[in-house]
């Protein structure tokens, strides 16, 4: 069984091995992530397996923003998220999406008050997998989703 860790993305992680099957997400963590993460515009994490701490099973990139909810709230977003296409299917790119809303959670609890977390699907099918964490669409049938503040609070103290 893997076990797996969570670390923010390094140096020291193997991003030109990242295959998820989508070129833009495999081009942003091959070339994009780390100058980003260098340059505070977002913040990356990698799921690892910790026996090859160094191979990213998936990973996730999140960013503030605001959203009016409904005056100006500023929200999490989850600007990407990929997992290898050797664990998909494997509950991995699932893990990514819980610590994206622990992450969320975190921050509202400890650093400064957020209205949840936002995540604009790249198409229907990741939408709907966002759907089964409780995410809401902001128009019917759009990309962009939220979770709100209670939810995730909620949904890690379980």
């Amino acid at each position: 069984m893997t076990r797996i860790r969570k670390q923010p993305l390094s140096k020291q992680h193997d991003r030109a091995g990242f295959d998820c099957g989508v070129a833009e997400l495999n081009t942003f963590i091959q070339k994009t992530a780390r100058r980003q993460d260098e340059r505070h515009l977002v913040r990356t994490t990698v799921l690892v397996d910790t026996d090859q701490p160094e191979r990213i099973l998936a990973y996730y990139s999140t960013a503030p923003c605001e959203m009016d909810y409904p005056h100006p709230v500023p929200f999490l977003r989850i600007a990407r998220l990929a997992s290898h296409q050797s664990v998909q299917g494997q509950g991995v790119g699932e893990l990514a999406l819980l610590s994206a809303i622990d992450d969320a959670a975190t921050i509202s609890r400890t650093f400064i008050a957020i209205g949840g977390l936002v995540v604009d699907a790249k198409d229907q099918q990741a939408a709907a997998f966002c759907e089964k964490y409780e995410f809401l669409r902001i128009e019917e049938d759009g990309l962009q989703l939220f979770l709100p503040i209670q939810d995730c609070i909620s949904l890690m103290e379980v």
